[in-house]
């Protein structure tokens, strides 16, 4: 009778202990939802464009040489130039490291703590990128507007810096419509992220390498494949009804459109966007966000500036040829 008692307590035991374990083999972690959470994160960003510490997000070369010739080095900030080895060989700013972006997430724990980040490169538009996402992972930090172009447009001093020059002088003049498109299109829906990270920070670092490449496209491709693209205006709607705009593009507003509880949707996921404001450095960092999202966006080189620039009126954004000497904080 004992013996007997004691197989059948054994044999019970088992049972509970082969249903935990199945219990347990079949339950899955709860799933975050990855887009919430970076949403959360650029919703906070890009209504106010500025670092945590309350700078703005751009600077100027006149400002930074005033930083650098301070004679307090201990509010310089940390400077990375992202252009090629050849072109920062030929001239940076004095203390600037050179990384390619697509190094940049493997550069992070180089970059000293409680030190603002400088983003150089040619135009302005790479080092936004890099901007816009290093903002985005709590780093304060800060875009050269018009990169090197604004130290000099001498290529004989500086590899690469007359690339602003060339485009507003050499580009075809397109004529600004001010036809309104209207509204876009019925909301499409969102993205959806598979990293299988549970937080904003691992989830953007993982889809950075989506956002280091393919970011831009020119005004002559752009033009070309049209019928492909949803192209977004992004400016006022004063300035998209009055200087005018590139035809059949929706106007966003900066700071409001592309929260998630606003005009987020609208963006087709089926679909090339393309995104253009000024001089497409701070259209350079909406795309940066939307890649890390998913779209499959593009930020128009340039901007407006590279298409219609002579259209624009005294006191829009307007890349202007430098006109100071900036040399002894410049370095071969």
């Amino acid at each position: 009778m004992i013996l007997k008692k004691l197989i059948l307590l054994f044999i019970s035991l088992t049972l509970l202990l082969l249903m935990a374990c199945s219990e347990d083999s079949t339950t899955e972690p709860e799933k975050v939802n990855e887009f919430n959470l970076v949403t959360e994160v650029g919703d906070d960003y890009f209504t106010t464009y500025t670092t945590s510490g309350g700078k703005g997000v751009n600077i100027s070369i006149a400002a930074v040489f005033d930083n650098l010739t301070d004679g307090d080095d201990s509010n310089n900030p940390y400077i990375i130039d992202y252009r090629n080895a050849t072109d920062f060989a030929s001239g940076h700013i004095i203390g600037a490291v050179n990384v390619s972006l697509a190094d940049l997430m493997d550069h992070l724990a180089d970059i000293p703590a409680g030190k603002t980040v400088l983003n150089v490169c040619y135009t302005g538009q790479t080092a936004s990128v890099a901007t816009a996402v290093l903002n985005m992972l709590g780093y304060e930090a800060q875009n050269l507007s018009y990169g090197m172009c604004s130290v000099t447009d001498n290529p004989n001093e500086i590899n690469g810096t007359d690339r602003w020059k060339n485009q507003i002088t050499g580009a075809d003049e397109y004529t600004l419509s001010k036809n309104d498109a209207g509204a876009p299109p019925s909301r499409t829906g969102f993205p959806e992220l598979n990293t299988s990270k549970t937080n904003a920070e691992e989830i953007i670092m993982e889809r950075f390498p989506a956002t280091a490449s393919g970011w831009g496209v020119t005004f002559n491709d752009l033009m070309t494949d049209k019928d492909n693209y949803f192209i977004v205006n992004y400016w006022s709607t004063s300035d998209y009804l009055n200087i005018g705009h590139i035809e059949g593009a929706y106007q966003f507003a900066p700071k409001l459109s592309l929260q998630k509880a606003a005009d987020l949707e609208l963006l087709p996921t089926d679909k090339k966007v393309a995104v253009y404001c000024w001089t497409g450095q701070t259209s350079a960092q909406v795309v940066a966000y939307l890649k890390i999202l998913g779209y499959d966006a593009y930020s128009l080189y340039y901007g407006v500036n590279g298409c219609s620039y002579n259209q624009l009126p005294d006191g829009s954004p307007k890349y202007s040829i430098p006109n100071e000497d900036y040399n002894s904080i410049i370095t071969e």
